[in-house]
């Protein structure tokens, strides 16, 4: 079977598998916030391979980013620029801040240790919805830095489609270990996991 759209009692459905799954275990693909593709180095300290712009601390409004900034005001990932979109088509799009926050506040989150197709061990979040009943299981698929994969099977990093304005340099998305599962904001050229919505 393919990807599904979990029903949580929410504004928006959740996809039961991250963008490059193949189920709800595997990590998928990362991906910098606006790319929609995988690549082999994200330079999380930003000296050039990120598509919008390379960092620059003396640009005081857009912080060296050449689109999603304070000049243009493009504050949400566009579709062309949203990996879900971009990868599995218009139904689906990564999700708001606001949609988020929704997943945190009205849901159990339980830490535990799933077993994928092969009997490996994979450890995440069983998010609950405490509305209906109805859960999806967000893998701790660790971040992309440089060409290393960091923290796998210990954090989840995953995007949402906001930036943080009025510091572009970032967005926000949402992170979790086994004692903490919370909101925040991440800098644009790591590769976080993308976990898509859908109305």
């Amino acid at each position: 079977g393919g990807v599904e759209a979990v029903d949580l009692g929410l504004s928006v459905k959740w996809a039961s598998w991250n963008v490059g799954a193949k189920s709800e275990t595997d990590y998928g693909q990362y991906f910098a916030w606006g790319e929609t593709a995988e690549k082999t180095n994200y330079d999380c300290s930003n000296s050039g391979e990120y598509k919008w712009g390379i960092y620059d601390s003396s640009d005081e409004t857009n912080y060296g980013m050449t689109k999603y900034n304070m000049t243009d005001g493009i504050t949400n990932l566009e579709a062309g620029d949203d990996p879900a979109t971009a990868n599995w088509g218009s139904k689906w799009r990564s999700p708001s801040l606001d949609e988020i926050k929704e997943l945190l506040n009205n849901c159990e989150w339980t830490w535990e240790t799933k077993k994928d197709a092969n009997g490996t061990d994979v450890n995440g979040y069983t998010v609950k919805s405490k509305i209906n009943g109805n859960s999806i299981f967000l893998p701790a698929a660790g971040y992309r830095n440089g060409t290393e994969l960091e923290y796998a099977g210990e954090y989840g990093d995953y995007w949402s489609s906001s930036l943080n304005a009025p510091r572009p340099r970032s967005a926000h998305g949402f992170n979790f270990s086994s004692g903490n599962h919370d909101w925040g904001s991440y800098y644009r050229y790591c590769g976080q996991s993308v976990r898509p919505v859908t109305k």
